[in-house]
């Protein structure tokens, strides 16, 4: 899919709240037109800045601010069950306790399970644009516990947004069926059974963004990466390919070949890296990460390495930027 369409952020969070995030991002610098369209890694990390701003997981969605840690809590209380099957179930309860801006169905048959997760105000654009960014969190969580892809069976989305082309569940590469209010993900069998993983959860935002990139890097478009050297080149830095040596290896490319294809292109091998460590800083400020594990995962020996990569990439201290998103104006846009 191509990304995702500045309208339908904008209905989730208001337009205003919109422009301001794009703009103090420096996609659209100064008064130059908005971007029409979001990647789909942009989208996430603009949605993770506006809960920070808004101190409010469901952007203002619900009756009252949902303050940051209730997906934590969800995602620790699923990880506790030994299979698929029975985290999702613990993620369905413990959701049905702390999270009632939304209706929480499990349904199982002939070994699948249905998870469905449906808005209060089905009739709303909005709500069900916020039920479908829920959805693919919580199944990012879920391939995050199991180490596994979970190709869903079956995915159902709101009939209500089937003019909006693309949306946010298109990224989980499942044909998406449109009727009713909300989301249904069916899990088949083998997956339902598969074990969850001894791993530490420890802060929200960066297991399930983690998992939404590797989702995004299985389904590369292998037809444009046959003709075009950047973005193959991108998706191998971010998964974990961090020297030019390493990603010609990964191409069967010699160097030479690497810098003349992205020569080619107008970009270089070190401007790729930079765009990605930039981008990746922003996604770690806007999670719960602790300063010195967002060093560690960016491969900076302590936090002084992060600081100056934080002051020459977005021109402010790590603390300053966090500081910068939880004091914007947190008006919410009109229900």
């Amino acid at each position: 899919m191509r990304g995702i369409d500045f309208d339908y952020f904008s209905t989730l969070i208001g337009r205003k709240r919109a422009e301001r995030l794009v703009r103090r991002s420096g996609l659209a610098p100064g008064s130059s037109p908005l971007p029409a369209m979001l990647d789909l890694p942009t989208f996430w990390r603009l949605c993770a800045e506006n809960i920070q701003s808004l101190d409010d997981e469901s952007h203002g969605i619900a009756t009252e601010p949902v303050a940051r840690g209730s997906l934590s809590v969800l995602f620790m209380s699923a990880k506790e069950g030994d299979t698929l099957g029975e985290a999702v179930e613990r993620f369905t309860e413990a959701a049905r306790l702390i999270r009632k801006e939304c209706h929480f169905i499990l349904g199982k048959s002939r070994g699948a399970l249905h998870l469905s997760i449906r808005p209060l105000d089905g009739g709303s654009p909005r709500a069900e644009i916020y039920v479908e960014c829920f959805a693919v969190v919580a199944h990012c969580a879920f391939r995050w516990m199991t180490g596994r892809r979970l190709d869903p069976l079956r995915l159902r989305g709101a009939a209500g947004l089937r003019s909006l082309g693309d949306t946010i569940l298109n990224s989980l590469h499942v044909p998406v069926e449109r009727s009713g209010n909300g989301v249904t993900i069916t899990y088949g069998a083998k997956d339902v059974a598969a074990p969850i993983l001894a791993q530490k959860y420890k802060a929200w935002g960066t297991p399930e963004f983690e998992s939404f990139l590797n989702l995004l890097s299985e389904h590369e478009d292998t037809a444009a990466a046959a003709t075009k050297a950047r973005p193959t080149v991108l998706a191998l830095i971010r998964s974990g390919a961090r020297t030019q040596s390493a990603v010609s290896s990964a191409l069967k490319w010699s160097p030479a070949t690497l810098r003349r294809r992205l020569a080619a292109e107008g970009t270089s091998y070190r401007e790729l890296l930079a765009e990605i460590r930039h981008s990746e800083l922003q996604n770690m400020l806007a999670s719960d990460i602790s300063l010195s594990d967002a060093a560690e995962k960016l491969g900076l020996s302590d936090d002084r390495s992060l600081r100056r990569l934080c002051h020459a990439s977005l021109g402010v201290s790590p603390r300053q930027y966090r500081q910068a998103l939880r004091s914007a104006p947190r008006e919410k846009p009109a229900r």
